[in-house]
């Protein structure tokens, strides 16, 4: 089964912290690896015009966001960024291409 999850996060999704999974916001299901490209690549292009802007890093992954959206983090006493990151998965694993 191949998938595409939407990571909303205050970091860029592509770091994979132990508990990204927790983050995850929205999940779209594919029986076939190229459904999944095709549609993340149309919701790459949404995304690109949604958002103010975007980093790509590792993995070529892609975090979008709005400098405006920001949330207050306690624990550091200020307020941090929030990220988008769609993330493609083949069954439970990050799938890379």
């Amino acid at each position: 089964m191949f998938h595409i999850v939407i990571l909303k996060a205050d970091y860029e999704g592509w770091w994979l912290f132990d508990d990204w999974q927790q983050n995850i916001v929205e999940t779209y299901t594919f029986d076939a690896e190229n459904e999944m490209r095709q549609e993340y690549g149309k919701l790459l292009d949404e995304m690109k015009s949604a958002y103010h802007s975007f980093r790509t890093g590792k993995y070529d992954m892609h975090a979008f966001f709005n400098g405006c959206e920001l949330e207050y983090c306690e624990d550091c006493g200020e307020d941090i960024q929030i990220y988008y990151t769609p993330i493609m998965m083949k069954d439970d694993a990050v799938y890379t291409f």
